[in-house]
């Protein structure tokens, strides 16, 4: 037993105090005795003792010999369920036994801890109901857990049930953590000591090799017992080779021959199946090899015919060529990885999802592969690349050069609702040479004509949409595009019927762009040509001088000759779209022409601003081109061929660690007519594409896998060739796991050449990693590697880690504990417990404040003494006079009600006329007076009595008066003597 202060700074106040008060005790005057003032100082200071003892939080150290014991229980999968049911029967035995007073609490934990029991007395247990996760062993959460529920007031106990495997490696930094705290750790094993298991400890196999060379795949594999199994190896996903292996108690190695027909990244996997098995996450190995061979070219185009040409003249030039549709083009870098380049042939964008051109981004950026873009109608812009993963990878932006400066374009479609325009009018029209889309109205397929056309438009650019049948109806107003609400809505309510009136249409069309300001103001007139007849002559006189052109669209095949007729004196263009799907197309290549700003088809021959090895060997002269699309080279480009508008044709970069290449015009006769009969065609487009092959893997880029517990961390070493450490590097890394989703990954620079970042929790399988360096002043770097997550550390360890539990016990001065009683012996040292003494210690200070001011401001001597049992004696006399004055009030007050009733009489007679004296007049006869009662005995009081005269004045009157008054003045003396008396009392 012993003291503790909270704050024992306060005890200071006590000496300071305690001699303030010995110093006022001495200089006061002594007004009472020696032993009083004796006294009053003593309770003073014990006052002061009190206060400050309170203020220093006093408490009382007590001895305790309660004990509570935590269950720490392991459920992770490494025990089993015959590991579990036994921690579930030790601890039913072991609550049964405890000793009463004592507390027991519950921890289960896997790859978490959770408490299943805070510390109480109860001893029944059903089952185990928490559930933690199991793909892992955390044995510091659970010791870290329980020592937070114990009690103060108690013997701290540990018992952990656990094999042992702990997955973290933070198990004995809380067992010291428990041993500072006194808390004591004792451990029993349980889990699968002595199950039945294989596994693949590891897969090996080269990092990289060369086409064709012949691999060897090594598999480690370890089994308890000594057993056949049989061992599958996987290429790529695909079963490969099957072999029969009769495994020995102890390691085992099984070896594997293949040879890769495809250069890329290459994944293997071992499963083994054997019949004595306990876990099957730890059955397989994973292993990667890079594959290097001849260059390979990917070509996506987005018609067989438009990319013929280009993959003739690539495979010419001896390339290796695989072509695809768009939509075939693989979305994660595994696929990608296969090849060295990708060539786009006039793709539209509505063929490639998103995640193939992020994948095509990373491809070159990250990975050092290269990209060429081959133009045509529905390439760049055009296509619907704009804001797009691709067109940050190429040289050119999509946008047209000066888009500000374009002219403003007011467009007006004028399309055909009538009958005529319905699909199944057009399918019978011509006994079949018409066509329709497998039945869509021809009208529907006009609606997504104008909103393609108004997608090509800018915001200021202005638009109006005109319906006729017999007569013209405004779909759409002529008005900026930006002012329409819901193009697409709004054009929902053109439905094809009634007759066909061209001239009605176009004449409402004429008169809108009369109104116009715009630069350019253009018509698209989509019908299928039967119209009424109509003064055309005049139309296009005012078309002509307000400088608005027309451009008509045949739909169908019965388009009608006037089509053509008013497009050539329109000064537009006439489309005959005998395939009604084409339509969209016609309409936004038209919209594009106007405004001048993706498409320019105009002969021009390219002219060279830059030295480029593309055009190495080609120093004759380039031919003529017809076409290209419009965009614009960005800052970093290098511009080799332009058009004479200065818009670039040829734009070349490095982006990343790979190469892109944009080639605005065609690969076919639409544009590069002349290209396709000059001899130089496959030599330009093979050194194009050559130009963006990688180049060689910078060496000194190492990377590897750092596990710590469930936690990985990606770690990158990178060095010069002389051994000097790489620092102040821009380190960045793309990861693509067994999912095939990458993840881009900065890294940060930890130690000289050491670059990290963390990466949480890894699917075990193969990754494949591209480390990419820069550095301002440097060349780029980068590596790509494979690396393998192994299977998770809970399916690895066998057994029970005994060493482990050892240390724990040992950092506590624990036993391993083989009875269930053993968890409540009393064997540790004797706990103390903190009893707050501060609160009594206030209410004894208040007890004694009143005694203290009474000890010196309450004086009682012998006077007082006497005073006091005078007082005493005196309270019997008093109630004794109160009960006689009580008395004489009641006599006095009945006295004054006698002496009023005599007045009242006197005074009544003396109203009835008798005479003074009381005798009548002579001759009257007066009645006999009414007899009196007697009077009642004692004084009469009456204010009336004494105030009343006789009718003859105050000396008239017989004796009866003055009997009367004589009674009233003897009253009223008595009245006064007796308020004398009482005074005097």
């Amino acid at each position: 037993m012993g003291v503790v202060f909270e704050t024992p700074i306060a005890l200071l106040l006590l000496p300071f105090a305690a001699g303030l008060v010995v110093a006022l005790h001495l200089a006061s005057r002594r007004r009472v005795g020696l032993g009083r003032r004796r006294v009053a100082l003593f309770v003073r200071v014990t006052l002061l003792t009190l206060l400050a003892l309170a203020l220093a939080g006093f408490q009382l150290i007590l001895p305790v010999d309660r004990l509570a014991t935590v269950f720490v229980v392991d459920l992770s999968d490494s025990v089993g369920t015959s590991g579990r049911d036994e921690a579930l029967a030790f601890l039913r035995e072991s609550l049964e036994a405890m000793p009463d007073g004592d507390q027991a609490g519950i921890v289960a934990f896997g790859k978490d801890a959770l408490v299943e029991r805070l510390p109480s007395d109860l001893r029944e247990l059903a089952r185990l109901a928490s559930t933690p996760v199991r793909e892992a062993t955390d044995v510091g959460a659970g010791l870290r857990l329980a020592s937070a529920l114990f009690p103060d007031d108690a013997q701290k106990r540990i018992v952990l049930l656990s094999d042992g495997n702990d997955t973290t490696g933070e198990s004995q930094s809380e067992a010291a953590l428990a041993a500072a705290r006194g808390i004591r750790i004792e451990t029993r094993a349980i889990g699968l000591a002595g199950g039945d298991e294989v596994l693949v400890e590891a897969l090996s196999a080269p990092t990289t090799s060369r086409l064709g060379e012949e691999l060897e795949l090594v598999a480690d594999v370890r089994s308890t017992v000594a057993q056949p199994a049989t061992v599958r190896l996987f290429v790529d996903g695909a079963a490969t080779a099957t072999e029969r292996a009769s495994l020995v108690a102890g390691a085992n190695r099984i070896t594997f021959r293949v040879t890769p027909q495809e250069p890329g990244f290459h994944t293997f996997r071992v499963v083994v199946e054997a019949a004595l098995d306990t876990f099957d996450p730890n059955d397989r190995g994973d292993a990667n090899t890079i594959v290097k061979g001849e260059p390979r070219v990917l070509v996506a185009a987005g018609d067989a015919q438009v990319g013929a040409d280009l993959v003739e003249a690539l495979s010419i030039q001896g390339q290796q060529v695989e072509t695809v549709v768009p939509e075939l083009v693989p979305e994660d870098l595994t696929g990608l990885a296969a090849y060295d380049s990708v060539v786009l042939v006039d793709v539209p964008r509505l063929r490639l999802s998103d995640r193939q051109l992020t994948a095509l981004q990373v491809f070159v950026r990250d990975l050092g592969r290269g990209l060429v873009v081959v133009g045509g109608p529905s390439s760049y812009g055009a296509g619907g690349y704009a804001k797009t993963p691709l067109e940050e990878t190429l040289p050119v932006d999509m946008g047209v050069r000066d888009r500000q400066k374009q002219p403003d374009v007011a467009l007006v479609v004028v399309i055909d609702k009538s009958g005529s325009m319905d699909a199944c009018h057009c399918n019978t029209f011509d006994q079949g040479g018409g066509s329709a889309m497998a039945g869509v109205r021809k009208t529907d397929i006009g609606k997504e004509a104008i909103l393609r056309a108004a997608a090509a438009l800018t915001s200021r650019d202005q638009l109006g949409v005109v319906a006729f049948d017999e007569a013209a109806h405004w779909v759409v107003k002529t008005e900026p595009l930006g002012g329409i609400a819901d193009l697409q809505d709004t054009l929902g309510g053109i439905r094809p019927e009634g007759q066909t009136n061209i001239f009605a249409g176009l004449d409402q069309a004429v008169q809108s762009l009369e109104q116009t300001t715009a630069t350019r103001r253009h018509i698209i007139l989509l019908t299928d040509g039967w119209s009424r007849s109509g003064e055309y002559s005049g139309i296009l006189a005012r078309m002509k001088a307000a400088s608005i052109t027309l451009s008509t669209v045949g739909a169908g095949g019965g388009s009608a000759p006037l089509l053509e007729l008013l497009a050539n004196q329109g000064g537009g263009r006439y489309y005959s779209a005998a395939d009604p799907s084409s339509i969209p197309d016609i309409f936004l290549k038209e919209t594009q022409q106007v405004s001048g700003q993706q498409i320019v088809e105009e002969r021009f021959f390219p002219i060279q601003t830059g030295a480029s090895p593309i055009l190495r060997g080609l120093d004759q002269g380039l031919p003529a081109l017809l076409g290209y699309n419009g965009t614009t080279a960005k800052p970093a480009a290098n511009t080799v061929l332009v058009s004479d508008r200065d818009d670039p044709v040829l734009a070349q970069w490095q982006y990343g660690l790979g190469r892109a290449v944009a080639w605005t015009s065609d690969a076919t006769g639409r544009w590069a007519k002349a290209w396709l009969a000059w001899d130089g065609f496959g030599r330009f487009f093979s050194q194009a594409v050559a130009w963006t092959f990688p180049g060689e893997e910078a060496g000194g880029i190492d990377a590897s896998f750092v596990t710590k517990g469930s936690e990985t961390t990606l770690r990158v070493e990178s060095v010069d060739a002389d051994g000097s450490p790489r620092d102040f590097y821009d380190t960045r890394s793309t990861v693509v796991g067994p999912d095939l989703d990458p993840r881009d990954i900065d890294l940060a620079q930890v130690a000289p050449g050491v670059y990290e970042a963390p990466l949480g929790e890894l699917e075990p399988g193969a990754y494949a990693l591209r480390v990419a360096q820069t550095r301002p002043g440097s060349a780029a770097l980068g590596r790509t590697l494979g690396l393998v997550a192994p299977t998770a550390a809970e399916y690895r360890q066998l057994g029970t880690n005994e060493a482990l539990l050892t240390a724990l016990r040992a950092a506590t001065g624990g036993i391993a504990i083989a009875d269930p009683q053993e968890a409540w012996v009393h064997d540790l040292e004797t706990t103390t417990s903190l009893t707050e003494l501060w609160p009594l210690l206030l209410v004894l200070a208040l007890l004694l404040w009143p005694l203290d001011v009474a000890l010196r401001r309450v004086s009682i001597g012998r006077r007082e003494l006497a005073s006091a049992r005078a007082w005493v004696g005196g309270l019997g006399r008093r109630r004794h006079a109160r009960a006689e004055r009580t008395a004489m009030a009641a006599g006095l007050l009945a006295a004054r009600d006698r002496a009023g009733s005599a007045a009242r009489l006197a005074l009544l007679q003396r109203d009835d006329g008798a005479p003074a004296g009381g005798r009548a007049p002579a001759g009257e006869v007066r009645p006999a007076p009414a007899p009196t009662a007697p009077a009642a005995p004692g004084p009469a009081i009456g204010p009336s009595a004494a105030a009343v005269e006789p009718a003859g004045g105050p000396d008239a009157g017989g004796p009866a008066d003055r009997q009367v008054q004589g009674r009233g003045d003897d009253t009223i003396d008595r009245l006064r003597r007796a308020k004398r008396r009482a005074r005097d009392r």
